[in-house]
């Protein structure tokens, strides 16, 4: 890392029922420990001065059974950290169980994402769907980051 610039970090859950403000924990099998885990490890992220940005990368949900926050293309939670989210297997909530069939559509999106800022992130740390995804493909969690870096 340079001696001035500041980590970029993105982190995924795709479980999707992810806000900074009033989370809905153990509202679903969804809104447990992982919610609470990457949300607490954001925020805490976001006071070190080493960091200059971090987003939260979460599915974009618009679905009249939950909350309108859901389908909010981004949350700023404070000046380094916002919530992205991205759509990914239509709009509907859809429970983490049965996202596998979208996990591409989502890494794709997350790539095009990713492109459009002209900055490669830093650090890229997922849940445990991601990494399986990516595994199908990478054989370690750390080949997937040169496997996302090589492909932008």
């Amino acid at each position: 890392m340079m001696k001035d610039k500041k980590l970029y970090i993105q982190l995924y859950s795709i479980h999707g029922l992810i806000r900074a403000r009033g989370p809905e924990l153990g509202r679903n099998a969804d809104t447990g420990g992982q919610t609470k885990y990457v949300l607490e490890l954001a925020k805490n992220l976001s006071k070190d001065p080493r960091v200059g940005k971090i987003e939260l990368i979460t599915r974009k949900i618009k679905d009249k059974s939950v909350s309108g926050d859901y389908s909010e293309p981004s949350e700023r939670i404070n000046d380094k950290l916002n919530i992205v989210r991205i759509r990914c297997g239509g709009g509907k909530y859809i429970r983490k169980e049965l996202l596998w069939n979208h996990l591409e559509e989502f890494v794709d999106k997350s790539i095009k994402h990713i492109k459009s800022l002209g900055r490669l992130p830093d650090v890229i740390h997922s849940t445990t769907q991601m990494q399986v995804t990516c595994a199908r493909s990478c054989p370690s969690f750390s080949e997937f980051h040169l496997f996302i870096l090589a492909i932008l």
